[in-house]
């Protein structure tokens, strides 16, 4: 199956000007028209001479599936053989000349199938139509005589016409309007909702398949670099006499600070927080780069962030949690219902740096000619990464040819370009020869974008019954856009309710990161709900089910259909995993049992799947931990490909266990203390749980996200199971940090049973 790199990258070089779906203009053949040749048919495929279609994929495949699952989609309505698919990657350049044709080309908050299920069915059937109306000219049977199968147009008698030999002719159909055109009904559908093996599974298993680490082309040279080791920091100078006699040594590059690219999720969205200085070293080989760079003698100002360090970001976020801040969301009267609260909780939380550690390094090539740039980086705005390379290189776009190959992982990371605009500035300075970019490992975690630093204080009331009356949650974050839907996006309606949330400036640039602000939010709210349980002496599902209630839903609520459907599907979820997991079965000494329940509601009206997840655990009571068991139970709409989700359900987990256990970037002297693996876990098959038991509801609700939803509930339930067995109660993080032995009132209690 031809799905490797290099094919991708050739036949994107074969696009030609032309329109695309929503746009009604005539299709465009693509290649010389003398004897058999591709055609083009509105930007999403390209029919060859063979039969096979390429389908054009506007997203970033960073590992979760979207070569495989998104062709499903158009497959489908156009008909295609399966074995006849062969995806590739869109072309920012052609996107950006045909007016966003592609829709929606930012690979992030999980939205590559609920932004591009309906563009991709309807091309499909736009496609399809315009075949059959080909083949009824050529053959002159009606088309109401006419159905397709297999790549194929099939007539009354059975006479058969591939896509291949009426392409041309429907290259020159307008597209019908997508009103006009027909959808499969779901109960037809032969390839949404299958369990599909992987278009990659095979060329990956088998290393064949090639990510942008692995771009290699004549005369090229590589590069690596060093920015400034305090974030903010200026270069001030440094000695390329120094290295220029050691082996292989080409050039030393000054790049400039500047844009690193807009980090949202459309074109011009989100907000740019900049890259610094950094000095390059290009050499004929990695290596030899790296060692030069080591020895090289920079000097840097280490600016405003010089003597910042964790500790100190602690103690601001902890002063300002004990002051007033906006309010964000606000119900009721807390201050006189915590007055009159038969019992009142308090507690803080507090959630770390983290890095999202992407397993292929940080890498782009770029390649100065005199026609033109080419570029080729692993990124998940492509767009964007295109839009800056122009603008870098100092170029019209359509003199820059992007390039986007596989991803060995992102979470995230690559939502920044700066290293694409890095390598263009190397590329500026070497121009003439293919210049490989490629970051060390202590340069990722040194200068990593990670998500805000946060601090976050509680404070509870309950009746005499053990229901929650107030909730009061202050949460203070340090640089990111404003993530308030994180602790106010609450899906339940305590009477008496007060949320305030603000920001601080610390040193790293905001990033994105598996999970967004839920992460933090969901454990550190479900965490201090456990708690309210715990202390009103309830089981946590039963307080869950309590606050999960529609009635309490107010009545003169906007969108109240709204929040109750949410409270419907969570309440659903959470029924179905305690079912699973055998809740109420009592565990024996040392083992714990956690819950949580969530979906990724950042607005009103935001369409987000829901899940919950129980994990069973062991402590052994001198500080060992064992993951027993994880449930997870996903309602994500309509399933594109069970395996696929599965599998990034499955992912999913094992990213919470990591950032459960090992969790953390901390700074000293303004400088990222952790350096590589060595200094930062991950999760391993010896530390995860080898039993995860996913369940998928089936819906037939348009498709969500299934990236990210299990990351926050997975850990929420991981923290609070490890109560639940008797070990501390963890109000920070990562797990490395604390005490697993048994609590001292754990250890009466266990023993006076």
């Amino acid at each position: 199956m031809d799905t490797d790199r290099r094919s991708v990258l050739k036949s994107m070089a074969a696009v030609s000007a032309g329109i695309g779906f929503p746009v009604l203009m005539t299709g465009c053949g693509v290649a010389d028209r003398s004897g058999p040749s591709p055609v083009e048919l509105i930007s999403w495929i390209v029919v060859m001479p063979n039969n096979t279609v390429r389908i054009r994929i506007p997203q970033s495949d960073i590992g979760q599936g979207v070569i495989t699952t998104l062709s499903q989609v158009l497959a489908e309505e156009l008909d295609l053989k399966w074995s006849l698919v062969r995806p590739e990657f869109f072309d920012p350049l052609t996107n950006l000349k045909r007016g966003n044709v592609y829709v929606y080309t930012c690979t992030e908050s999980s939205w590559s199938a609920d932004r591009l299920f309906n563009p991709m069915r309807t091309a499909g059937a736009q496609i399809r139509h315009m075949l059959l109306e080909a083949a009824s000219r050529r053959s002159g049977i009606s088309i109401a005589d006419l159905r397709t199968e297999d790549s194929s147009i099939i007539s009354p008698g059975g006479g058969r016409q591939s896509y291949a030999e009426v392409a041309l002719e429907a290259s020159r159909i307008r597209p019908p309007h997508p009103s006009r055109v027909r959808l499969k009904n779901p109960a037809d559908y032969r390839l949404i909702g299958k369990p599909i093996k992987r278009l990659d599974l095979t060329p990956k298993t088998t290393g064949a398949l090639e990510y942008g680490i692995d771009v290699d082309l004549p005369g090229m040279l590589y590069a690596t670099v060093q920015q400034s080791p305090v974030y903010g920091g200026k270069l001030v100078s440094f000695d390329e006499k120094a290295i220029m006699g050691m082996p292989g040594v080409v050039k030393v590059v000054r790049i400039a600070a500047g844009p690193c690219g807009l980090n949202g999720p459309i074109a011009d969205g989100g907000e740019d927080y900049g890259m610094d200085d950094a000095v390059a070293v290009v050499a004929d080989s990695f290596w030899r780069a790296k060692k030069a760079l080591q020895a090289l003698p920079i000097q840097w100002e280490e600016g405003q962030f010089a003597e910042t360090s964790s500790e100190s970001i602690m103690a601001d976020l902890g002063e300002r949690v004990g002051l007033p801040q906006p309010v964000v969301r606000e119900a009721g009267n807390f201050g006189e219902a915590i007055g009159r609260a038969h019992r009142v909780l308090e507690a803080d939380y507090s959630y770390p740096f983290m890095d999202a550690m992407p397993l292929e390094p940080i890498n782009c090539t770029a390649w100065l000619r005199p026609d033109g740039l080419q570029v080729w980086a692993s990124t998940q705005f492509a767009q964007d990464a295109h839009r800056l390379a122009a603008v870098t290189a100092g170029l019209p776009p359509d003199k820059v040819q992007f390039n986007l190959p596989y991803a060995g992982g992102a979470f995230g990371r690559r939502c920044q370009n700066e290293y694409v605009s890095q390598a263009v500035q190397i590329a500026k300075a070497v121009p003439g020869r293919p210049i490989k970019l490629l970051w060390t490992r202590e340069e990722m975690m040194a200068r990593g974008y990670p998500p805000p630093i946060t601090m976050s204080r509680f404070k509870a009331g309950l009746d005499d019954k053990g229901k929650v009356i107030a909730w009061f949650n202050r949460v203070v974050s340090g640089t990111a856009p404003d993530q308030s839907y994180g602790p106010a996006r609450l899906p339940h309606y305590v009477p008496n309710l007060r949320i305030e949330y603000a920001r601080i400036k610390t040193p790293q640039p905001f990033g994105w990161m598996r999970g967004v602000a839920f992460t933090q939010h969901v454990w550190m709210n479900q965490g201090f709900q456990d708690e309210l349980a715990v202390a009103a002496g309830r089981d946590p599902v039963d307080l869950y089910m309590e606050l999960l209630d529609e009635s309490t839903v107010p009545v003169d609520l906007v969108d109240r259909d709204v929040a109750v459907r949410r409270i419907r599907h969570m309440r659903a979820v959470l029924n179905r995993a305690t079912e699973i997991a055998d809740w109420k079965q009592p565990l024996p000494r040392g083992r714990g049992r956690g819950v949580s329940v969530s979906d990724f509601s950042y607005w009103v009206t935001y369409h987000t799947g829901t899940a919950a997840a129980i994990v069973d655990i062991t402590l052994d009571g001198v500080g060992g931990l064992r993951i027993d068991q994880v449930v997870v139970v996903l309602n994500c709409g309509r399933v594109l490909n069970p395996e696929v989700v599965r599998g990034q359900v499955e992912g999913s987990v094992f990213w919470a266990i990591t950032n459960a256990l090992y969790g953390k970037i901390t700074l000293k002297n303004g400088r990222v203390v952790q350096r590589n693996f060595q200094d930062h876990d991950v999760a391993r098959l010896a530390t995860a749980c080898r039993n995860v038991r996913v369940e998928l509801v089936e819906s037939d609700d348009h498709p969500a996200g299934v990236g990210e939803d299990a990351v926050p509930i997975v850990m929420t339930a991981l923290l609070n199971a490890i109560y639940a067995a008797g070990g501390p109660r963890v109000r920070s993080l990562p797990l490395r940090d604390h005490n697993l032995s048994f609590r001292r009132e754990a250890v009466v209690e266990t023993n006076g049973t």
